[in-house]
């Protein structure tokens, strides 16, 4: 979903609408939305908000999610066959008009329950044995009209050598990680609650009405207006441009899903932690979007999101479309050739002639090809990155950035564009983003530098950038210049900055258990695991944190939350059911396995840790910690030499590895052969 979500004001009556025999307003317009009966809430409100409802009914939100219908869906599913990540797959309707998806390889039959978005593609979901709606691994091309791999090109699978997705992996379109209910509900419907049982690993989830509709941003009030008889929340009619801001964010943001109770007008952080620039391969080091990434991070670490630009300054609240064009650079130019203030920040004034060294009426004279240009997610569908950062050759060849000036003009290279580029930007201002930039790709490998990101945190003066470096410097051992650090920033303003203290902080974060955001009370408790029965006073940080687990309880990392936490509360039995439920959601991943084995080392059964380990090792053989865990209780069970040499496969793969390094120099002694 790629529109923007807004408030709307109550109006007088409008053409389109009358009254019914009771005198209540009716809508009775036709609007372009695809059912209208499946939408009677929404349908009320057209009557007063015709123009509105219009402009909506016609949107991504609208088209969102829908039911099969045979006007729409017949071609995709005449007889057509698709080999997707490694499995055919088969799409037919039957004589009674059910829409069919076939698993040739275990001959299993789908019917199609329903379906998500328009253009320029569409997926079907089929029910599966949790109950739950699930995505195949194929989408519908909507212009080229052919089905394709939506994972076709995944960098992820590329970097970990992975040819396909297996049935029973996490991320196969039959497991947990391709499931609606958990992964794509929340910004398909309206008020959709994923009501998941963990006894019987089961869905029975509910909705108000299918797609973004009207009470997804305007909530209903507890009874209609006494003046206007309007049904919108009284109290939410003028929300705020951030707190509007933050209900679009819900959707359009890579982040953790806290618990399902955000309603417009609320914070985002209390509700979502925001993905920020970590790990490699979700985004690249100057803060462009990477996977699938949506928008709020890029908006957050940018000038312009910073300075307080939000959605609707340049999306329509209704139809998602953009309120100025683009291509002949007037959306852009509205400020920027005019000085305009935001939150007492004036925009900088660009003369396009000069600006750029494209010719301004070329396409390379878009501002938009330039700050914002377009990848494809799900192999086909382009999207806008929205950090805003301008091109930087110098940085596409020591990072591996990409700038846009290649995007384009694909038949050059990065010294072509560099001299281009030299002639319109410089100054120091570049110099300190590709400082940044540096530090950021460093760490993202595994290469953090403790003096370099203390420098860039002291001159930082976006928050969301400053919670990315502190928690980079959490990757590092405790030095006092970082714990120094991390106690001012705990008095930071920012939500996201002191959330990332309090992960420096450790148990000195204990006092932060009662600080007023959720998100910051959240981080300092799993630093606290230990105060989880005594602390009395933070007795709400422990019961969020655990309504959270419970929340993510039907994906992997909710059993580990929860098996960490009945292990703090000394519920020994929980933990264990919850470490073997991780590993039954996710059989592929290393993480659960030791993690479990840890459990069972301090239990006092090292056997029962050595054989998790030893299956870990078979999934996983080229990940350096698995062999340096799988060393660790070797020895500890007594098996020298074999542990010797998983330490050995440790430093192949990761030759700069200080654990294994030093595991190893310990271990050697007891078998060299002075001590035969």
């Amino acid at each position: 979903m790629r529109a923007y979500s807004a408030i709307f004001l109550c109006m007088g009556i409008i053409f389109c609408s009358c009254e019914d025999q009771e005198g209540e307003l009716v809508y009775t317009g036709k609007s372009k939305h695809w059912n209208q009966k499946e939408v009677p809430i929404s349908l009320k409100c057209a009557a007063c908000h015709t123009k509105e409802f219009e402009q909506w009914a016609g949107s991504d939100h609208a088209w969102a999610w829908r039911n099969t219908d045979m006007s729409l869906d017949s071609e995709p599913f005449h007889g057509q066959e698709i080999k997707a990540h490694g499995e055919k797959l088969a799409f037919h309707t039957n004589r009674q008009g059910e829409l069919l998806l076939i698993n040739h390889a275990s001959r299993e039959e789908f019917k199609v329950n329903s379906v998500l978005g328009r253009r320029p593609l569409i997926q079907y979901l089929v029910k599966g044995k949790d109950g739950g709606l699930h995505t195949p691994s194929a989408a519908w091309d909507t212009e080229k009209r052919e089905w394709f791999d939506v994972f076709a090109g995944d960098e992820r699978l590329s970097r970990e050598g992975l040819a396909e997705r297996r049935d029973g992996d996490w991320g196969h379109w039959l497991g947990r990680g391709m499931n609606w209910n958990s992964q794509c509900a929340w910004c398909h419907m309206t008020e959709f609650r994923k009501n998941y049982h963990a006894e019987t690993d089961t869905y029975h989830s509910t909705w108000k009405e299918p797609g973004v509709s009207c009470i997804q941003c305007h909530p209903l009030a507890s009874a209609p207006d006494a003046e206007n008889g309007c049904m919108a929340d009284a109290a939410r009619r003028k929300l705020s441009s951030r707190q509007v801001h933050d209900n679009c964010a819900t959707c359009h943001a890579r982040r953790e899903e806290l618990d399902d109770q955000f309603q417009a007008g609320d914070s985002f952080d209390e509700h979502f932690r925001l993905e920020v620039p970590l790990i490699e391969g979700i985004f690249h080091p100057n803060g462009m979007q990477r996977d699938e990434d949506y928008c709020e991070t890029g908006l957050r670490l940018s000038k312009m999101g910073a300075a307080g630009v939000s959605c609707i300054d340049c999306h329509d609240p209704h139809s998602a479309q953009l309120k100025l064009p683009q291509e002949d650079n007037s959306l852009c130019l509205r400020c920027h050739a005019t000085g305009t203030m935001v939150n007492n920040t004036p925009a900088p004034i660009i003369d396009i002639n000069t600006h750029t060294p494209c010719p301004p009426q070329s396409t390379g004279g878009r501002c938009v090809e330039c700050h914002m240009p377009e990848s494809n997610y799900m192999a086909r569908d382009p999207r806008r990155d929205h950090s805003f950062n301008s091109p930087d050759a110098q940085m596409s060849k020591e990072c591996t950035v990409p700038n846009a000036c290649l995007m384009c003009h694909k038949d050059k290279d990065n010294d072509w564009a560099q001299e281009h580029i030299a002639r319109v930007y410089s100054g120091t201002h570049i110099e300190s983003k590709r400082q940044r930039t540096r530090a950021i790709a460093a760490a993202m490998q595994g290469n953090a530098n403790e003096e370099e990101l203390l420098k860039l945190f002291g001159s930082e003066s976006n928050s969301t950038w400053k919670a990315t470096i502190l928690e980079h410097l959490a990757t590092l051992p405790r030095s006092e210049a970082i714990m120094q650090t991390a106690r001012r920033a705990a008095q930071d303003g920012n939500v996201l900055v002191r959330a990332a203290a309090a992960q420096l902080l450790g148990s000195e974060s204990a006092p932060m258990l009662l600080d007023k955001a959720r998100l910051v009370r959240r981080a300092a408790a799993w630093q606290n695991l230990s105060l989880i029965q005594s602390q009395a006073k933070a007795k709400q940080a422990f019961r969020e944190q655990l309504d959270t687990a419970r929340h993510q309880a039907d994906q992997p990392t909710g059993a580990m939350q929860l098996a960490m936490l009945a292990q703090a509360a000394n519920q020994q039995e929980e933990a264990e059911k919850q470490y073997k439920r991780a590993i039954r959601l996710d059989a592929s991943s290393p993480v659960a396995y030791m993690d479990y084995a840890v459990f069972l080392a301090g239990r006092n059964r090292p056997a029962e840790a050595l054989a998790q380990m030893l299956t870990c090792a078979e999934k996983a053989p080229q990940n350096p910690m698995v062999q340096y865990r799988l060393g660790l209780i070797l020895a500890e069970c007594g098996y020298i030499p074999e542990a010797i040499r998983a330490m050995q496969k440790a430093l192949h793969i990761a030759p700069d590895y200080q654990e294994a390094q030093q595991a190893l120099q310990q271990l050697t002694p007891y078998h060299s052969p002075s001590s035969k």
